[in-house]
Order: structure tokens, then C-alpha cells, then sequence
């Protein structure tokens, strides 16, 4: 038997067969021929229940009953193989795989050959022979068809490549030809079988075992097609449905073998023979379904493992995210950043966080490691630069300290770490910038070093003092106040009891228990006794502090040695008197001086009599008694105000047209407690109407420039009218009469219109130049940056078609016009791009910074006022730099209209908006070496 070939022993079974199945088949095709072979019977009183017995003569009851079990096995398997051929074209359109429709196409042709041998079995179709040859030739025929596309479906299969067929289209375009073909192979049985006039004898031999010999052939053709091509195909396909069918051809085996023995028609032999056949073609039927359900478990098995692994990805992702921000986050909270370097290209990242400590906005510059060298000052450059490359050469770490210089000229101090990863080639590092702890640390350093000189300059001493320890610390210069070393002993309360005078100790000791109850802040004078037995007097001031039990966790004090302040008081009277001589010598000024109870205490100044109160001033009078009644209470307010710590200045003019400039301004003691308020006159009368007249005079002037600018803005937008009908007269003259006019004369007509052009962007350009004083915009933040990258954006067409390169390094905001701003750059780059040298690309580099107006030196501007000074540099034609302050001038051109177009105007409106703007502009330059702008502007207007 072919099928021993096909190792059974799973351990063997290099086809990997289910021999679960394969048992089963087996034992159910060999169970009908076992008790065929037996002639197993049941009966009951005569009647045959269950009978396997032959039937050799005569029509019977069996007969009958045979027909009908033939025609249901029959039906069946038409049946099945119709719906085994449809799930294959359903695998087929899901998978696009052509193996198995082309087995179930091969089923399909069969069952449409089977509805022929049924419609002869039940004498719907007649042929011309007798019903019993009719049916078995049906049958011979039907199991030849059956083998034959097997074989062929199978060659198929092994000899397809998937070359021959590439696309979807192809495949079911095959699939089609196919099912065709196979289709025609079955009506051409059918037609042989209805043509057929006899049946040979070797067909039916009733007198031999073998009553059909011929069935050898399709036994022969199942064990080669199973034998021999579909392990092959299993070989090449390891899927359910070719495992099950190769096994169909137990059955199919069985099946003719019953049939090669059957004696009659519709006998249990026959009937065997249709039922082996009914399982042959189930068989491939429950492949095709155990293949679904397979394909349904891995797809649902694929689905759960998908979803896990993107759940595991969606974790990781938010994790990462999540660390990614934690990253920023800490980086921003640090103030540091990160950057890596990969060691083969060079090529080098920065974080977010890294641009802003090296002074740059996020991503607005390309790094890489010239442009980071560049950034450390050059007293720290080569260093780091060595350190770096021994790094990478060794593959070793390293940490330093270096700093860095802003665009803005700002220096800032860096902690740099770098650690080289072995496994990415990498070098990684962090910067951290430390200016503020630096400058914190300097500070601290600085502020104690003053502190401890302010002390002893001062005699002035702290001390700290924390609830529940009975110990003070003391600063150097306390024990140098009370007689003693620095830190030469130890300090108690009851220490310090014995230092205080016997006169204020009681009075002390009561002060320190009130503070312990009422938890308030302190100040007291008393006197101390040194060891030397001399006697200091010192002021103590203290802050308590309190926890949110408001319990008292420690106490903060200061403590100054008055005794000199205390001798001091006897030279006061001399003092107030030499006050007095100085506020009477004020030009034309009254100083008066209030306590804070708001009486006079002081009073003077050469004009003081020229000055009208309502009471001749007295020392010791209220201010109630110097003003009348409706101006009292807001003097008064005023006086509050300054004792608070204001300093207020007003003007008021008196009843004999005298204007005074008044000051208030507290005058504090040194604890810095304000104690009086110094009250300063000051006529300012001349000076209001000097300013007056100067006031008069510039509106004269603004009225006269106004109606310059009304006029130039008016006069412009007159000619506007004449100008288009020129321009559109001669349109028409040129478009409708070019045959009526002779060459002469279009000459003068076109020289017409360029002139007509040249004079509409004149007008244009006065009317700009117009508008800039003309203006009612106010002034608004402007980010120079922001305005500069938009105006690149619109003259894109130009740099691209000039090949030019903007270096832009700004990064400012100041008060300005946003569109007269934008205007004055504008200008200033179109200029720059536009006069060019031939075959060189143009370069302009932009850069600011911000500098005081006293380090600029320049006539005009205020040396206490932050200014950001802007330069424009190109490598273009420039120009001699006698010409630097006619080209501000209006119409005034360094070149002929044929060699550059413009009207001479742009230069005279940036002038004009920089003047606006309070700033100043100016220019230098070499002839065919480039030309440098420095536009200066103050940040606040």
C-alpha cells in the first residue's frame, strides 16, 4: 500500500500528520468491510434489523432501501463538496493563497460530475446503455475525474511560483481560468458517458471475485497522487486542510475497493462504496473547517498579543514621556542642560534647556562643537577643548568649571560634566549653570568680610539666641564691644546678667520676661560694664522668631555701642545750628522741618519771608497752623505719607502767582527709623515761565512742521490723479494706436511711462516718508527678532534668487512702532542684499546687544538709559565714507538709476523713524568692502 510510505509513528512522521485523525479515518473505513467481510446480521423474530448479508439475486426490500441510502450518500456529497469548495474561495479572498481554492475547484467539477451519476440513478437523464451499465459507468468515470484533477490540481500547486503571479488581480484571474478548465474536463466525461453505445465486458466480470477490475485504476491513481505528490505538497504547505486531504484517500481507496467487489446495484457493497466516498470528500470539508477554526484561534491569540504589546508600548511610551518631561522639568528647576556628541560624525544636540544658558532661544541656532568652543571665553577654551579630546581619545570622564559669553556681552559661569558611553560612541554631557550660586558665594563672601568691617566700624554686633539652649553666638565685633576677644569665652544668660549695670539690670530682666509672654520684636538701650571696669552704653535691637504655635524658636538681635552717640548729643545744638546756616543759604528755598507729632521744629531760607502762611511760623506750631483750612488735610496726608517712608514732590502755586517746587522727605535715624520730615520750597517761578515760552515755541515749531508734512502728504496724493491719467493716456496710446505712430514716437511714449513709473514710486516713497511722522501709533513691545524673521520671510523670493545668507544673532525687545520698526529693518536688509558685488553671494550678519547710554558715548542720548544697538553688516559694493551723512539726506543717490532703482528716499525714512524713536543711526563703510549700519534704540521709551 502507497500510504506506508508516510511514516505513522509520530516521532517519524516527517509530514507531521495528525494521526489522531488518521486512526480515526482508518477505523472508520475499515469497520464497513470488516463486518461486509463477516456478513454481520441483526434480526428479531424473522425481521432484519440491521443486515450486511449480499444480495446476489432478485429485487428486494434491500434493494429499494439501497437505492434510497444511495441517493442521500449521493446528495451529500454533492453537497459537501459544493460547500468545500466555497470555503476555499473564501480562504482565498482573505488570503490571496491559490492552493487551496484549487482543490476545492477540483471538489466543485466533481460534485457537478456526481449530480450527472445521480440524475441517471434516478432516470431524469437516459444514455444508451442499460440502467445498471449507465450507473456503474457514471460511477468508473466519476472516480477517474475524481483522481485525474487531483493529480493535475496538485501539479499545479507544486510547479506555481510566486513569480509567475504578482499581484492579487493575477491570481484571481488564474483561479477563474482554473475552475473554468476543470469545469470543461467534467462536461467533456459527462458527453463521453452519453455518446458511450456499450460497455465493454472487462467493465463488469458477475463470475469473478472482482466482479469491476478496472477499479484498479483509480486505486493505483489515489496511491501515486497520495504516495507520491501530496507529500510533496505538505512539504511546501503545512497547513490542516492538505494534512486532512491527503488523508481523504482512505476512504477513496476503500470506497473503490467495495466497489470492485459489489455484485448489484444498490447492494451493501455499493452502498459502502457511496458512504466511503460521502467520508472521502467530509474529510477535506473538516481540513478546510479546522483550518478556520485554527486561523480564528491564532488570529485571536495574535490579537491578545498585539493588544499586550501595545499596551507594553503605550506604557513604555508614557513612561518615557513621563521621564522625558521629569527631565525637562529638573533641567529647568536646575538650570541645567544637556548635550550629546557622537564621536565618528561629530555631530552634536542640545537640549531645550541648553540653548538658554548659553544665551539662545530653543533650537534658533545649528550646533556643533566650533560654535560651543566659541561660546567659552578664551582664558577657559583651550582648556576644556584639551579635556574634551583626551575624553574621547581615552574614552574616559571629566568635570570642570569654565564661563561663557552671551550675545549680550553677559558673562555666566558652567559646571560641566562629560562621560564617554563605550556602547554608543558617545559623548554625553551636562551643564549647569552656577552663575547665581557663584555670585551668591562672592556675595556671601564679600557681604561677610563687609559686615564684620561694617561692624567694627560701626561698633555694631548681632548676635542669635534659640529657645531651650542656654547659649548666645555671638559675631567677633560683640565681644570686642563688651570688653573681650573674639570667641575667647562662653556666652549665657547668666553670664550676661553680670555684664549688665546694676541700675538697668532689673529693668532688663523685666523686659526679657515681657518678650517671652508677648512674643513681640524689641529695642532697648542700657549699659554695659567691661572687664576693665568701664562703662559703654549700647542699643539693642531684636527680632523674635515664631513657629506656627507661636512658640519662640530663637531671637535675632543687633547691638550698637552708643557711648559716643551719647557724647555726641551735647555737640547737637551745634550741629542744629549749622543746619540752620546751610538751609538758610538754599537760593530761593524755605526748608521747613516736621516732627512726627507734625509740629515745626525747624525753620529757614532766604525767601522765607516772600512766602505767605496763614500764621507768622513759630517753633513748636502744628501744620494745622500754617495752612488754610481747605489745603490742611492735604498737606496732612502728604506729611503721613513721608513719615511712612515716601518721598513726594509736587508743584502748587501760591496766592501772588509764585510756583513752587515742594519736596517732602523723611529723615531717618541710624536704625533707620524716620523721626522728622524735611519739608523743601523751592521757587521754581522764572523757571515755569522760561519753560512756558520754551513750550510756545515748540508748538510753533510742531504746527509749522505739521503743515510741511500736511502739505508734502497732500501734494502727494494731488499728483496721484494727473500721474494715473498720464499713465493710462499713455497705455491707450501705446495698446490702440502702435500702427499710427511712428518709431519715433513710441520711443517718446515709452520713455513717457518709465518716467510716469519713476514718478508714482516717488510719490510713494514721499508719502512713506510722510507717514512716519504722521503716525498715531503708540509704543508697544516689539521682539526684534520676531520682526526681523518675518521680514526675511517676505523678501525669501529675493534672497533666494541673490543666493544670499542672513546671519541673524538678535534676541531683544524693546519699546517701538511695530510697523515703523519694520520698515527701518526692511530698508536697511533690501539695501544690504540689493547692492551687491558681481559673482559674490551676499552675506549680512545682524547682531544686538544692550549697552548703557554712557558706555555708547554718542551726543544725544541719556547716559543713565539702557540702549540696544543693532548693526547690519554686508560684504557689498559700500561707498566712500565722506557720502556716510549725505545718504540720509532726501533724494540723495550714491549711484545712476541705470546701475540700481530707487528714488533716494529709504535711507531719509529710516533716519526719520530712528529720530522718532529717540535713537540715532549711523554708517561706515569702505568702497568694495562692505558697509556696516549700527541703528542705536532705547529699550524703554
Amino acid at each position: 500500500m502507497a500510504i506506508s510510505s508516510i511514516s505513522l509513528k509520530k516521532e517519524q512522521n516527517g509530514l507531521n500528520i495528525p494521526m489522531g485523525y488518521f486512526w480515526a479515518i482508518f477505523l472508520i473505513c475499515i469497520s464497513p468491510t470488516v463486518m461486509s467481510m463477516l456478513g454481520v446480521e441483526l434480526s428479531y423474530n424473522g425481521f432484519r434489523i440491521l443486515s450486511f448479508s449480499k444480495i446476489t439475486e432478485g429485487v428486494s426490500t434491500q434493494l429499494i432501501l439501497g437505492r434510497t441510502f444511495s441517493t442521500i450518500w449521493i446528495i451529500f456529497s454533492i453537497a459537501v463538496g459544493v460547500f468545500t469548495c466555497i470555503l476555499t474561495l473564501i480562504d482565498f479572498s482573505v488570503k490571496k493563497d491559490i492552493a487551496a481554492p484549487i482543490i476545492g475547484l477540483c471538489m466543485l467539477c466533481i460534485s457537478i460530475f456526481d449530480m450527472f451519476h445521480l440524475l441517471i440513478i434516478l432516470g431524469v437523464v437516459s444514455t444508451n446503455l442499460d440502467l445498471d451499465a449507465a450507473i456503474y459507468i457514471t460511477w468508473f468515470v466519476s472516480r477517474i475525474l475524481s483522481i485525474l484533477l487531483l493529480i493535475i490540481a496538485t501539479y499545479i500547486i507544486l510547479n506555481l511560483k510566486e513569480k509567475h503571479l504578482n499581484s492579487d488581480r493575477q491570481k484571481t484571474a488564474f483561479v477563474k481560468f482554473i475552475g473554468i478548465s476543470f469545469c470543461i474536463i467534467s462536461i467533456v466525461a459527462m458527453f463521453f458517458v452519453l455518446t458511450l453505445k456499450s460497455l465493454p465486458t472487462v467493465f463488469i466480470d458477475r463470475e469473478a471475485f472482482f466482479t469491476h477490475p478496472l477499479e484498479v485504476i483509480s486505486i493505483i491513481g489515489y496511491l501515486f497522487w497520495g504516495g507520491y505528490l501530496m507529500p510533496k505538497v505538505l512539504r511546501t504547505f503545512d497547513g490542516v486542510f492538505f494534512k486532512m486531504l491527503i488523508l481523504s484517500m482512505i476512504p477513496a481507496i476503500f470506497a473503490d475497493v467495495h466497489m470492485a467487489v459489489f455484485y448489484k446495484n444498490f447492494d451493501i457493497e455499493y452502498n459502502f462504496a457511496q458512504f466511503l466516498r460521502l467520508f472521502a470528500y467530509i474529510i477535506p470539508l473538516i481540513g478546510i473547517s479546522l483550518n478556520y477554526s485554527r486561523n480564528i484561534a491564532k488570529q485571536h491569540q495574535m490579537n491578545l498579543i498585539l493588544d499586550n504589546e501595545i499596551k507594553a508600548k503605550e506604557k513604555i511610551q508614557q513612561d518615557l514621556e513621563r521621564r522625558q518631561n521629569l527631565l525637562q522639568n529638573a533641567e529647568k528647576l536646575a538650570n541645567m542642560g544637556s548635550w550629546e556628541l557622537d564621536v565618528k560624525t561629530k555631530e552634536i544636540n542640545f537640549s531645550d534647556a541648553l540653548y538658554k544658558i548659553f544665551g539662545y532661544m530653543p533650537n534658533s541656532i545649528t550646533p556643533d562643537l566650533d560654535l560651543m568652543y566659541n561660546m567659552i571665553i578664551p582664558e577657559y577654551r583651550a582648556g576644556y577643548k584639551n579635556m574634551l579630546e583626551e575624553a574621547i581619545t581615552k574614552q574616559t570622564n571629566f568635570n570642570t568649571e569654565y564661563q561663557v559669553l552671551w550675545v549680550n556681552g553677559q558673562r555666566r559661569y558652567i559646571l560641566a560634566q562629560c562621560r564617554y558611553i563605550q556602547s554608543d560612541k558617545k559623548i554625553i554631557g551636562t551643564c549647569l549653570d552656577i552663575t547665581e550660586l557663584k555670585e551668591t558665594t562672592q556675595k556671601l563672601s564679600q557681604n561677610e568680610a563687609l559686615l564684620k568691617e561694617a561692624e567694627s566700624i560701626a561698633h555694631n554686633g548681632s548676635f542669635e539666641w534659640f529657645n531651650g539652649v542656654d547659649h548666645f553666638f555671638w559675631s567677633e565685633e560683640l565681644f570686642r564691644i563688651h570688653g573681650y576677644k573674639p570667641n575667647s569665652i562662653e556666652i549665657t544668660l547668666n553670664f550676661y546678667e553680670k555684664l549688665i549695670h546694676n541700675d538697668d539690670k532689673e529693668r532688663c530682666l523685666q523686659m526679657v520676661t515681657s518678650i517671652m509672654e508677648t512674643k513681640k520684636d524689641f529695642a532697648t538701650e542700657y549699659r554695659i560694664i567691661r572687664p576693665d571696669k568701664s562703662i559703654r552704653y549700647v542699643y539693642l535691637t531684636a527680632k523674635v522668631i515664631v513657629n506656627e504655635q507661636n512658640q519662640i524658636v530663637k531671637i535675632l538681635g543687633n547691638l550698637q555701642d552708643i557711648t559716643e552717640l551719647k557724647n555726641a548729643a551735647i555737640l547737637l545744638e551745634k550741629t542744629e545750628s549749622i543746619y540752620k546756616t546751610i538751609a538758610g543759604n538754599v537760593p530761593d528755598s524755605v526748608v521747613l522741618m516736621f516732627d512726627a507729632s507734625h509740629k515745626l521744629i525747624l525753620f529757614d531760607g532766604p525767601i522765607i519771608k516772600d512766602v505767605r502762611f496763614k500764621n507768622e511760623l513759630t517753633q513748636g506750631m502744628h501744620i494745622s497752623e500754617l495752612f488754610p483750612d481747605e489745603e490742611f488735610e492735604n498737606n496732612k496726608s502728604i506729611l503721613e505719607k513721608a513719615f511712612r517712608g515716601e518721598e513726594i514732590q509736587l508743584e502748587k502755586d501760591f496766592q501772588d502767582e509764585k510756583t513752587f517746587m515742594i519736596d517732602f522727605k523723611p529723615v531717618k535715624n541710624i536704625s533707620g527709623d524716620i523721626f522728622n520730615v524735611m519739608v523743601v520750597m523751592h521757587d521754581i517761578t522764572e523757571i515755569k515761565n522760561v519753560q512756558k515760552s520754551l513750550e510756545s515755541k515748540v508748538e510753533e515749531l510742531n504746527s509749522s512742521n505739521q503743515d510741511l508734512e500736511q502739505f508734502a502728504y497732500v501734494a502727494s496724493h494731488d499728483l496721484q490723479e494727473p500721474l494715473r491719467k498720464i499713465r493710462a493716456f499713455g497705455e491707450r496710446l501705446q495698446n490702440k494706436f502702435t500702427d499710427n505712430i511712428s518709431p519715433e514716437g513710441l520711443d517718446y511714449v515709452k520713455r513717457m511711462q518709465n518716467a510716469s513709473e519713476r514718478m508714482q514710486t516717488l510719490i510713494d516713497d514721499l508719502l512713506t516718508f510722510s507717514r512716519v511722522t504722521r503716525t498715531d501709533e503708540v509704543y508697544v513691545k516689539v521682539d526684534l527678532h520676531h520682526q526681523l524673521q518675518k521680514i526675511i520671510e517676505d523678501l525669501e523670493y529675493t534672497i533666494e534668487k541673490k543666493n544670499a545668507t542672513i546671519d541673524l544673532m538678535v534676541n531683544h525687545t524693546i519699546d517701538a512702532i511695530p510697523s515703523q520698526i519694520r520698515q527701518l529693518f526692511q530698508n536697511i536688509l533690501s539695501n544690504a542684499i540689493k547692492f551687491t558685488k558681481e559673482g559674490v553671494a551676499p552675506l549680512v550678519e545682524i547682531k544686538s546687544e544692550i549697552l548703557r547710554g554712557e558706555v555708547l558715548d554718542v551726543k544725544g542720548l541719556e547716559q543713565n538709559k539702557d540702549y540696544c544697538l543693532i548693526t547690519f553688516k554686508d560684504n557689498g559694493i559700500g561707498f566712500d565714507q565722506q557720502y556716510a551723512d549725505k545718504i540720509f539726506e532726501l533724494f540723495q543717490r550714491l549711484h545712476t538709476r541705470d546701475e540700481y532703482q530707487g528714488t533716494g528716499i529709504g535711507l531719509a525714512v529710516c533716519k526719520k523713524i530712528v529720530d522718532k524713536h529717540n535713537g540715532g543711526i549711523t554708517v561706515g563703510s569702505k568702497q568694495n568692502e562692505g558697509t556696516i549700519f549700527t541703528i542705536i534704540l532705547p529699550l524703554k521709551q
